[in-house]
């Protein structure tokens, strides 16, 4: 039988996503069934749609959703800004609630990550298994789609860095799919260890990341040299003289590696089911 026991958060970065945010929020409301006390941190940047009006009238968690307003310039920089958001979170967090809440939750809002059904028998058994991750991500219905914070060996680096990028991502896509397809087939119950991923949904141990940082730039510090270079080896390819607008995650969790030990590991089982009826308007997989 599962208990129920554990507080989460859940971070929520919101800026134009009335598509997706009603589908996202019903999936919270049975996020929250698995535990004992969940809350919302919802981070708004100025939107020309109805996303905060959507906010302000959803009722299941009238009490226990925060809303942070964003009035600062945004950045040209598209990950910069998600960087920012998330990190406010982040500070909520440290602020208002490590003490409370054992677990949080980076959960995409946007119309196609996490609009399909959750299976919610998925996320009760990883967190039955906490002791094997720190962080814990998940395989989708629809397709795994979010290579770009996907860090493994020898992919380590991001390959929209590196020189004749297309190809280097080809490769990366086609090694990881292989890897996904065999743990798929022979090992179902074996969770996947990589330095980053996310793939619109992941869950952190409080206590393990709380101190680390969400950024844009490439941290050269924060990457094993043994690996950079297989990466180099195996794909013959230069990397660009550019640090800016990298996937703001894989700081984040490398950064957890260098400080903690952290484990990240990918579940093989989608979290997320997909759509029954796909609607040509959606951006992405559902």
């Amino acid at each position: 039988m599962y208990i129920n026991y554990m507080n989460a958060i859940i971070g929520l970065c919101i800026y134009n996503n009335c598509k997706g945010l009603p589908n996202v929020l019903r999936n919270i409301e049975s996020i929250k069934t698995v535990f004992n006390d969940i809350k919302v941190i919802v981070f708004y940047d100025k939107s020309t749609d109805n996303s905060l009006e959507i906010l302000e009238k959803y009722d299941y968690f009238k009490d226990n959703i925060e809303i942070i307003i964003n009035n600062n310039e945004k950045s040209e920089i598209r990950t910069e800004n998600i960087a920012f958001a998330r990190n406010a979170i982040l500070e909520t967090i440290r602020n208002k609630y490590s003490t409370n809440y054992d677990y949080f939750m980076m959960m995409d809002s946007n119309e196609y990550s996490c609009i399909g059904e959750i299976n919610i028998d998925v996320l009760k058994d990883v967190m039955t298994r906490s002791d094997e991750w720190d962080s814990i991500s998940f395989d989708r219905e629809a397709g795994y789609y979010d290579t770009w914070a996907l860090s493994f060996d020898p992919y380590i680096y991001s390959s929209f860095h590196c020189e004749n990028a297309n190809d280097v991502t080809e490769k990366k896509c086609n090694k990881f799919k292989k890897v996904l397809e065999y743990h798929k087939q022979h090992l179902p119950d074996k969770y996947i260890s990589v330095y980053s991923a996310f793939n619109g949904f992941a869950i952190y141990k409080t206590s393990v990341f709380l101190d680390c940082s969400y950024s844009a730039t490439i941290k050269f510090n924060l990457f094993p040299k043994d690996i950079l270079k297989k990466q180099l080896n195996v794909t013959k390819c230069k990397l660009i003289k550019m640090l800016s607008d990298d996937c703001e995650h894989r700081a984040f969790h490398l950064e957890a590696i260098q400080k903690h030990n952290a484990r990240i590991r990918i579940c093989t089982k989608s979290l997320f089911l997909k759509l029954p009826v796909y609607n040509n308007e959606l951006r992405g997989p559902a």
